[in-house]
């Protein structure tokens, strides 16, 4: 029989679809994968249903399931009063899928409940694993997501998230490329912890934005609220606790090819991991996370490193064609103009100019 799923919905109402989201059935597993392979057009609804359907998932597991566990049994055993999902005592994450699916979300619990009862019956209480999920923002989008847990992210243009297979169950880690804000659900028993290559940043249940791209030379934290523990993991482990309005940045120690250089590295270290409280312009807005408010805000950063944030927030490449335009000094804000405005204000007290080679590539020239 032809199926045809034009949403979500129609996804998660269809029990291959959730055989295949819980890998037990080899053939549902191969006729999903065929069909998307045969319609790559659906690959990001499936995507999205597939996370859905995690989320759904998660929110079960906070859940007492033991209670559940015995409710099925009792109605498998003959009972006629059916099991009761209580949807109050789960995260968040309910209330928003319970709007969104109505009655179809709890009948997709249902499934899922059944599910892990008869994997429990078979195998072990533990519920299924899954691969890792990851989140993926190109150059020139912002998205925001919602964790398993009821964490919120905003994620900046061409950045990465991955979370760990137990993710929300028994930790709760997340592997970032890039930048992201965190809004974090607080749980005092499972930390959050966000890993970059030069930090680890360590919460309970805050918000604030971490900053890594393998492109620049620096990696920068700013709490807005709570308080997070900083690990630096290039300078031997050391830790440093952020609170309100502090930042933390992070430069890569400049290569020093001459003799006696180790009698200064402890003073670079404490240079490289400077805690600063953050400037806020006149209306409290703080210029690190002003890009989730889709404001991109410098002051007095040099165009090399405003060229990289416009390489990502526009999807462009600019390429300077001499080194001193590269050290003018700018501070501005910018909302919604496109980059050609950007350029013309820039432009106007600077002396330089530019060029499209085409829609993406652009020299700055005197």
């Amino acid at each position: 029989m032809q199926h045809k799923y034009g949403t979500v919905e129609d996804l998660l109402k269809d029990e291959s679809f959730i055989n295949y989201c819980l890998r037990t059935n080899e053939q549902d597993v191969h006729y999903w994968e065929s069909y998307i392979a045969a319609n790559p057009a659906k690959k990001a609804l499936i995507e999205e249903a597939v996370l859905e359907y995690r989320l759904l998932f998660s929110a079960l597991a906070q859940a007492d399931m033991e209670e559940q566990l015995g409710n099925l049994k009792q109605k498998m055993a003959g009972s006629d009063e059916a099991p009761v999902i209580d949807l109050n005592r789960t995260v968040p994450t309910h209330n928003r899928l319970y709007r969104r699916f109505g009655s179809m979300a709890v009948a997709a619990l249902a499934v899922v409940a059944i599910g892990l009862y008869l994997l429990w019956k078979t195998q072990s209480t533990s519920p299924p694993r899954f691969h890792s999920t990851q989140y993926v923002c190109k150059p020139g989008e912002r998205k925001s997501f919602q964790f398993p847990d009821g964490t919120q992210v905003i994620l900046n243009a061409g950045s990465e998230i991955t979370l760990n297979e137990d993710y929300a169950t028994k930790t709760r880690e997340v592997f970032l490329k890039g930048e992201a804000f965190f809004e974090v659900q607080h749980n005092a028993a499972v930390p959050f912890i966000v890993h970059t290559p030069s930090m680890d940043v360590k919460a309970l249940g805050t918000a604030f934005n971490v900053k890594s791209y393998n492109d620049e030379q620096k990696t920068e934290a700013v709490l807005v609220r709570g308080l997070v523990e900083v690990t630096l993991k290039k300078d031997n482990n050391r830790k440093l606790l952020l609170h309100p309005d502090e930042k933390v940045l992070w430069k890569e120690p400049k290569q020093d090819n001459e003799a006696g250089a180790a009698a200064t590295a402890a003073d670079n270290r404490q240079e490289q991991a400077l805690i600063t409280p953050v400037k806020k312009s006149d209306n409290g807005e703080v210029k690190e996370i002003a890009w989730v408010q889709n404001n991109l805000t410098f002051e007095d950063e040099a165009f090399e490193e405003i060229a990289y944030q416009l390489n990502r927030w526009y999807n462009v490449n600019i390429r300077f064609e001499s080194n001193d335009i590269r050290l003018y000094h700018f501070t501005a804000t910018f909302k919604k103009e496109k980059i050609d405005q950007v350029l013309n204000i820039l432009k106007t007290s600077k002396k330089f100019n530019y060029r499209f080679e085409d829609e993406q590539h652009i020299v700055i020239y005197k």
